[in-house]
């Protein structure tokens, strides 16, 4: 589904990524993990067109979408969560839904009763301004914006950080939900017990390169965590 090949990008001058190579295939669960710094958002930002790639190639379904811009993606079918819990403070949380829904073209309204009931403490939630939710709610309406979207790969940067263990437990489960139903997974994670439940793949970043990919079951807990220590 997705194929990253030789991608490398950075922020002016600092190069980050040095020819990373990354595939999702469908209907799987791939893992990017790695300590802080090493290019994880980067990469995800540059897949998803946020940032500029310097060189190499992002495909999508066969399509190569290297050049295009962030909205052209997202109605490819990239959904994306950044890191942050990000939203539209101002808005309630059905408005920051209607606005997720009718920027992506307006599919089908069942989109948005889907993302709520994978997401059941947002319903009471629908007339409160995002910005003052907490954490773990903000979460929640992040990848509920983007799965109004209708996405086939859904990418999200460690979507459990600073949330509460009952809204982690609670994501966790929407993630295996989401796969269960055919949708392909992107996923930075900073807890290694949630990565190796979720995912099919785990890939391991180091200073802007993959120094390790395999399937889970080919992954032990203290390969990772000595992978991790690097």
């Amino acid at each position: 589904m997705l194929s990253v090949h030789g991608l490398s990008a950075g922020y002016g001058r600092a190069r980050v990524l040095f020819g990373v190579d990354l595939d999702v295939a469908d209907n799987s669960v791939t893992c990017v993990m790695g300590r802080n710094g090493v290019g994880k958002s980067t990469l995800l930002n540059t897949i998803t067109g946020l940032i500029t790639a310097t060189s190499g190639q992002v495909t999508f379904d066969g399509t190569d979408i290297t050049r295009r811009p962030a909205h052209a993606r997202v109605r490819a079918g990239i959904g994306y969560v950044p890191q942050g819990h990000e939203s539209f403070a101002p808005l309630t949380v059905a408005e920051n839904l209607d606005v997720a829904w009718e920027a992506a073209g307006r599919g089908p309204r069942t989109l948005v009763d889907g993302a709520l009931e994978l997401f059941p403490r947002l319903v009471p939630l629908m007339g409160r301004h995002a910005g003052v939710l907490s954490g773990g709610q903000a979460q929640q309406l992040a990848i509920a914006r983007a799965l109004v979207t209708n996405p086939r790969l859904l990418i999200l940067d460690e979507p459990t950080e600073g949330i509460q263990p009952s809204i982690v437990a609670e994501i966790e489960e929407a993630i295996a939900t989401l796969h269960a139903r055919g949708i392909a997974v992107l996923l930075v994670e900073q807890y290694l017990d949630v990565a190796l439940r979720l995912a099919d793949t785990v890939t391991v970043l180091d200073a802007g390169a993959v120094v390790h990919s395999a399937a889970r079951e080919d992954l032990s807990t203290e390969q990772v965590q000595s992978l991790l220590a690097i």
